[in-house]
């Protein structure tokens, strides 16, 4: 049974050691963990439903999705060079190259 003759365990914790940027910094890492997960996810359920599915190219991607996973639960508000390194990384992963979003916008004929 438990000890319940100090209910009050907020009051131990303390007040939050980062800063509004630090947050924000944290959000922004986390929204890109949640994108590349996304983005595998898209990945798999593309290569599941090809005609010879590739287990082996599967279980890379389910592999890939579970890292980018376990980066965002392991990630600390105040471990600045983490969150950079997963803006980056999220950044370089979700970028369209410039070449193929041009000619996305320039139509069937090319011309715009």
């Amino acid at each position: 049974m438990a000890d319940l003759a100090d209910p009050l365990v907020l009051p131990e914790l303390g007040k939050a050691r980062w800063t509004p940027a630090q947050v924000l910094g944290y959000e922004i890492a986390l929204e890109g963990v949640r994108q590349a997960v996304g983005y595998y996810a898209q990945q798999l359920a593309a290569a599941e439903a090809a005609d010879e599915p590739d287990a082996d190219a599967i279980a890379v991607l389910r592999e890939q999705q579970a890292t980018w996973a376990a980066r965002g639960q392991d990630l600390d508000p105040l471990d600045t060079r983490a969150i950079a390194r997963i803006r980056r990384d999220a950044d370089d992963l979700l970028s369209v190259e410039e070449d193929e979003d041009d000619e996305d916008d320039q139509g069937p004929t090319g011309r715009g």
